[in-house]
């Protein structure tokens, strides 16, 4: 999506293919597709509502990490990586210590 005219990512759906996702699998689905095309804002919104689910919520976390970090919200996304770590994203610590040894002034509180 152009971020000049950006719309929510529902109205983008809902306008493209007609609809929107219901549940918290099908929108983690919606954020795994706009992150394959790299549309990392529409990621970041496109997870919230799987973020709020207990069985998406770890595969959530990771992605919302990742397009935080790819949008350039570092310290967000540092925040993102300690939080999919936690809720048992071991993979998440190689960012997460790469981002961290990148941006020593950032620290975990």
């Amino acid at each position: 999506m152009v971020e000049a005219q950006r719309k929510s990512v529902r109205d983008f759906l809902q306008e493209s293919v007609g609809f929107y996702p219901k549940d918290p699998i099908s929108w983690l689905y919606a954020a795994r597709g706009f992150y394959k095309i790299r549309d990392f804002h529409s990621v970041i919104e496109a997870v919230v509502p799987a973020l709020r689910n207990e069985r998406t919520k770890r595969e959530a976390q990771h992605l919302l990490a990742f397009a935080l970090l790819n949008t350039g919200q570092v310290e967000a996304a540092v925040g993102g990586f300690y939080k999919s770590v936690a809720a048992g994203n071991d993979t998440d610590w190689q960012p997460l210590v790469e981002v961290l040894i990148d941006n020593p002034s950032l620290k975990l509180t």
